[in-house]
This record gives C-alpha cells, structure tokens and sequence, in this order.
C-alpha cells in the first residue's frame, strides 16, 4: 500500500498529540509532582518518547515525502520539517532515547535538591552518565567532519553553523569588556531607593494581571510558580511560571514579562498549523527574541515604566520606591552579578559565552565534570569580576543541562541579538510614538502578522533577513546597549 501525503498529516498530528501530553507532563514536573513521583513520571515520559521515535522511525516515511506534493512555498516548508524530524529520529535508536529521558527526569529531581543545599558532588553524580550520553548523541548526530558540539546547536538553530555563531559572538568578545565597564561606571552615579519588601501572594497576583494587561490569554493557558521560570505546553495550551522574592519585586514581574513573551508567540501561531509540525518554533533564538522583545525592548523603555509605577502604586500606595524615576534607576542598573536570570541587559551576553564555552570544553572532555564549578569561578572572575560564594550561586543555578540542552544557552544571546535588530526599525516608525497599551498593541500586531502567525515556517536568520533586510548580527545589539546605557 502506498502512503500519502494525507498519511503523513495524520501521522504528524499523532505526534503533536503526544508531545502535547508530554509538555503537560514536564510542566507538572516542575510544579506540581512530588519528589517521589519523579521516577514513575520519568519512565511515563520516556514510554511516549519512544512512542514517538517509533512512529517517525517508520519505513514508508522517506518514500512519501520524497512523492509528496511541494507546489507552494508553505507545502515545501512543512516537508522540509517533516524531513527534518524523520532524520533527526533515524540518528538514535528506541533504547537511547529511553535510556536520556529517564536519565534527564532523574538529573532534574537531583538538580533540585543539589541547588537547595548547593552541593554540586549530587548533581555531578546524575548529570555524569547524562553528559556521557550527550558526548555519543553529538557523535551520533554529527555529519563526516562536523564537530558533535555542532551537531548538538543544531536542534535549537537549524540554519545557523558554529562557525556563524563564532562570528556573530566576535564581536560581542572583543567589545562588550569596555561597555560594560563604561556602563558600570555611569551607573554607580545613580542611586537607587530601595523597593518596599511585598509578599509573595500580593506581588503574584500583580504580577498575573500584568501578564493579562500584555495580552497573556488565561482562557488558553495557566500561571504557576516554579524553581526556575519557563513556558510550556502546545499553542492552545500554554503553561507560563515565575519565581517571586518579597525584597525584589521587580525580579518576578520581569521574569513573567519574559515568560509572557514566549506565550504571545505560542498562542499567536495560526490555528491553521496546530496539530502540524509547523506548530513547533524551530529556533530557539527566534522563540527568546519574542520573551527579550517584551523584557528588554518594551519593558525597559522610560515610557512603559511610568505605565508601570501608575500600575504598582495603584496597588500599593504612592511611593517614592514605585516612582518611575526609582524603577528606572533599578532596571538601568548596571552591575556585574552571579545569577544569570537576573542579570542586567549590558552585563548578560556574558553569562551566555561562559556557558557557551563550558560546554563545549565539557563536551570535548577538555574539562572534566567534577572541574566544572572552578571553572565556572574562574570565567565569572575573567568575565565579570565577580566570584560565586557557593554552587547554588555558580553551576548549579540553571535547570538547563540536566535536560541534556547542550546548544541553547547560544539562544538567549542570538534572541537578544534579533530583537535589537527588530526595535532598531520599530522605533522609527509612527507607532512607535504612540502611549504604552497603544504602542504595546502596535507592536504586537506587527510582531503576530511578521513571526508568530507563522509559527515553525521559519528560522533565525529567515526572519532576520525578512524583518530587516539583512542577515542576523550583533551590531544592533551592541548599538541598542550604547544608546540606552551610555547615552540617554
């Protein structure tokens, strides 16, 4: 019997029906299931992991995308995706990919614990055999002469090589030193009161009704609270979590304003793609452009902050701590700091190319594991200036790697990259000028009919030719960082 192209629709829509069940089941992970449940949740998930690699592993698949129709430019682009994720399975094999899922759950239950009591020896342990796997996964996804780190980069960045990456962070290396010392400078000559202390319950609340004012559909979706803030589940299903510090409000808001930015993408996907692969965002730097636009571009600007301290002393009185003048003086505060998530935007890309190289000395085995938290010291006192006191506050702080996501730290700095890129043609454009809800709506209107109603129809650099007229490159970003923190 010979399948079609309707077999391959149906077979994919399958596939998104189970990673829906599995994006479900990783955000329980994360909030709700107990630390005794983690095993049993471990073993579901690898079970609908290997469910999926059996059905993209099937041997009708390479002859019916070979005979499918590409006529149009959208038929072509949903066949290179289905091609994409019938290779990418025929690299592993049903065990492998049990044998990672089991060991990712167990990573992240270890991970937990290590980064409360900040005792790497216990991550190290269950990441050991994870990192073994990734070095074979790299090995096995690698093409003749392609580096295993590349291999693994391009899961998050399909158009985009090591080499390009290299060049595209060159400048940032040879630049950044000096503006973050110049920027450091001009902010010490700032002072700053410091914010009220706010419970926890009071700035949740608040800070959902934010993520509503930004056009987070609660009706498609839910907020919860996690260890480490993120954004799952499917387009008409979207989880979003942040954490909350009562002596830092401004920490949780920010990281919801982040989150909420990668929902607007998820639920702005045309309902025409769901149930296809197109509903998937192939490029993870794409997906954190949209969470940067919202946290960097948007919220950062003066205008929205006077937007904001209405909002917050609305809430909670007039204070002098919620003036806009205060709240700008928190966020342009330009500091070296330790925790990545909570960085500022001058001193961030740093973060990035520690982790960058990192992993790709782990992967090498050029560094050894159980090196990896002086390592991590040295490049923060190379990087930044500044020292982690403990684990908690160096390796241990992010939950990325014990998902075995060697490859998309790159990410957040390519998505930082793209969304300067974006703003340096908004900005001069008439909507631009008009007050914050309208200007957010404008924005928003113009991102949804430019990116997100295409969903997984194209990549980082696609969008970045499309948008701008010109491949990605860190010149904007560099430009946007001189004009906000050395000359406004």
């Amino acid at each position: 019997m010979t399948q079609s192209s309707s077999d391959l629709a149906q077979l994919f829509a399958g596939i998104c029906r189970l990673e829906h069940a599995l994006a479900l089941m990783e955000w329980d992970q994360a909030t709700l299931c107990s630390d005794a449940g983690q095993a049993a949740r471990g073993e579901a998930m690898a079970e609908i992991h290997s469910e999926i690699h059996r059905r993209l592993n099937q041997p009708w698949i390479a002859e019916a995308l070979a005979q499918a129709p590409a006529d149009t430019a959208e038929q072509h682009r949903m066949l290179t995706l289905m091609s994409r994720r019938h290779r990418e399975a025929s690299q592993l094999d049903e065990a492998f990919v049990r044998r990672k899922v089991t060991l990712s759950v167990a990573c992240e239950t270890a991970w937990r614990q290590a980064r409360e009591e900040s005792r790497f020896s216990h991550f190290a342990e269950a990441f050991s055999p994870l990192l073994a796997l990734l070095k074979e996964e790299g090995a096995r996804r690698a093409e003749p002469a392609e580096a295993p780190y590349q291999a693994l980069l391009k899961k998050f960045e399909p158009d985009l090589n090591l080499a390009q990456l290299n060049a595209l962070f060159a400048p940032i290396e040879t630049q950044l030193p000096e503006l973050i010392q110049q920027a450091c400078e001009r902010s010490a000559q700032r002072s700053a009161e410091p914010l009220p202390s706010i419970s926890v319950e009071e700035q949740k609340r608040v800070a959902e009704r934010l993520a509503h004012q930004l056009g987070f559909d609660r009706g498609a979706g839910r907020i919860d609270v996690s260890t480490h803030p993120f954004t799952a589940g499917v387009p008409g299903d979207v989880r979003i979590t942040s954490r909350y510090d009562r002596d830092n409000l401004l920490s949780g808001f920010y990281s919801m304003i982040h989150e909420v930015g990668h929902a607007r993408f998820e639920q702005g996907i045309d309902t025409r793609w769901h149930q296809t692969p197109m509903a998937r965002v192939q490029s993870a730097g794409l997906h954190e452009a949209q969470a940067l636009a919202f946290e960097m571009q948007l919220a950062r600007e003066p205008e929205f902050l006077d937007w904001l301290s209405q909002q917050l002393q609305q809430e909670w009185g007039s204070h002098t701590a919620l003036s806009a003048a205060n709240l700008q003086a928190h966020v342009h505060r330009v500091e070296p700091s330790l925790i990545r998530v909570e960085a500022d935007e001058v001193t961030y890309p740093a973060h990035i190319l520690l982790r960058l190289r990192l992993e790709q000395a782990l992967l090498s085995g050029d560094l050894p594991l159980i090196d990896l938290p002086d390592a991590w010291n040295r490049g923060m006192a190379q990087l930044l200036g500044v020292t982690p006191g403990n684990d908690r506050e160096g390796c241990l702080q992010d939950i990325h790697w014990c998902f075995a996501e060697f490859g998309y730290f790159p990410s957040y700095a390519l998505g930082a990259m793209l969304a300067a890129q974006q703003f340096e043609g908004l900005r001069q454009q008439p909507g631009w000028q008009q007050p914050v809800p309208e200007r957010h709506l404008w924005v928003c209107e113009q991102m949804a009919r430019k990116i997100w109603h295409q969903g997984g129809g194209q990549d980082l650099n696609q969008v970045a030719q499309q948008i701008s007229g010109r491949p990605l490159s860190a010149e904007p970003l560099l430009a946007h960082l001189r004009r906000r923190y050395l000359e406004s």
